[in-house]
């Protein structure tokens, strides 16, 4: 079963779709949806999880995911502009505060608006 989660930024207002996250019976084990971002072109959206590395569509750079273990050594390549994000504690998206795709600053935040199946 999945997880239906919402991204919002309280800097920018930039909000997303509902995000369909995980997977569905149908699918158990095929793919896993998580969301990323493009640390070229700030692109976001879900993409799979279980094959990594999963490119941006736009820039075709590689896409990190949020709430991945190294995020911040993987979206701030230069590490005197890197920001402390909800990845550097937790690996839980549904805590702390993330990178904004609009925006940039680090005041995105996810809730859970339910399952799906």
């Amino acid at each position: 079963m999945g997880k239906i989660i919402r991204a919002q930024c309280k800097a920018c207002g930039f909000r997303s779709e509902d995000l369909y996250t995980g997977f569905g019976f149908q699918n158990a084990g095929d793919y896993y949806m998580s969301p990323a971002i493009c640390p070229e072109c700030h692109s976001f959206g879900l993409k799979d999880q279980r094959h990594p590395p999963q490119n941006c569509r736009r820039c075709r750079s590689e896409m990190v995911f949020y709430g991945s273990e190294g995020f911040s050594a993987k979206y701030y390549p230069d590490r005197m502009k890197a920001e402390p994000v909800a990845e550097d504690t937790t690996d839980d998206l549904l805590k702390g505060r993330h990178v904004c795709p609009a925006c940039g600053k680090v005041e995105l935040t996810f809730e859970e608006r339910g399952d799906w199946s």
